[in-house]
């Protein structure tokens, strides 16, 4: 009788602390929610917008200017849209600016030319799908942040340094490059070479160690043209009746299937250490290290 006394009283202390602690949970919750809510109202935006349908952004004169439009949710480069991008890169690019916090206000700011406002170092426009437009400028520098101002607007403001990080100008940061599969001397069947009218074929195990090496070095990365053909790819040598086509049979790692891959290979850039190459269904012209490629379709001693 006792012993059931004592079960039941330690339950009781139980239940007690299990309320206590859910109590305290909730507490918990709810001043950090509470926390949260206070810290929101305390930061400046400066732009917080949404459904962001045009990025466009201009520098010094050597910059120039870049520009993205959005169509159902994908991303294009303005002046070409046949240019494939990085959706996630140019995106979160969009991000940044669309919604941007200020580091602090200034309180009574003197006239835009004391922060170099008058004459930015950067004029960013965003526009909205529903065709409302909001120019951000960025002036001269601030410590390690940077005066910034929205059209419109008489207020002056800090921003953070990676928003001006955030604005490239080099449209290969943007660019969403062909992918080399993973090819080596293990998985690597046989390559097809045809090169005026003729085709090699090499299937030996000496030949295959020899261009996995060349395929597996292969990065393309640098492009000399985002968008060529025609009689543009003549100038490159990869138009059909002069570029060197390579095709490479190999053994899909997670399929274990077996895959085609084509690059096409053309003319010598004029310093002579780099080739041009194209891939199959793509219409990007690479720069390549001429030892690269030359090794993913001429054994060694050919």
């Amino acid at each position: 009788m006792k012993q059931k006394k004592t079960i039941f009283v330690l339950a009781g202390i139980l239940a007690v602390l299990s309320i206590l602690y859910a109590g305290l949970h909730l507490y918990n919750k709810s001043l950090e929610k509470k926390e949260a809510e206070e810290a929101e109202k305390d930061k400046v935006y400066i732009t917080n917008e949404e459904d962001i349908a045009e990025i466009s952004y201009t520098g010094t004169e050597e910059d120039g200017t870049m520009s993205f439009v959005r169509e159902d949710g994908e991303w294009y480069y303005a002046p070409d849209r046949e240019i494939p991008l990085n959706q996630s890169t140019v995106q979160n690019m969009g991000d940044t600016l669309a919604v941007c916090q200020a580091v602090r206000e200034l309180e009574e700011p003197d006239g835009w030319s004391d922060y170099g406002l008058d004459n930015p170092q950067y004029t960013i426009m965003l526009t909205d799908k529903e065709g409302a437009e909001t120019t951000l400028y960025i002036g001269q520098t601030a410590g390690e942040d940077h005066y910034a101002a929205v059209k419109g607007s008489d207020k002056v403001y800090t921003v953070d340094s990676s928003l001006v990080s955030s604005l490239s100008f080099d449209l290969s940061q943007y660019v969403q490059t062909d992918t080399v599969p993973s090819i080596s001397s293990g998985n690597l069947k046989k390559v097809e070479v045809a090169e005026g009218g003729h085709t090699t074929t090499y299937d030996s195990e000496e030949d295959m160690a020899e261009l996995a090496g060349g395929f597996g070095a292969l990065s393309l990365t640098t492009c000399a043209d985002y968008h060529a053909e025609g009689g543009e790819l003549k100038n490159y040598g990869l138009d059909e009746e002069t570029r060197i086509t390579v095709t490479a049979v190999y053994e899909d790692s997670v399929s274990g299937e077996e895959e085609e891959y084509t690059i096409y290979i053309g003319n010598t850039d004029d310093a002579g250490s780099g080739r041009y190459v194209g891939t199959d269904g793509s219409k990007i012209v690479y720069l390549v290290s001429a030892d690269t490629v030359d090794n993913t379709y001429t054994p060694a001693g050919e």
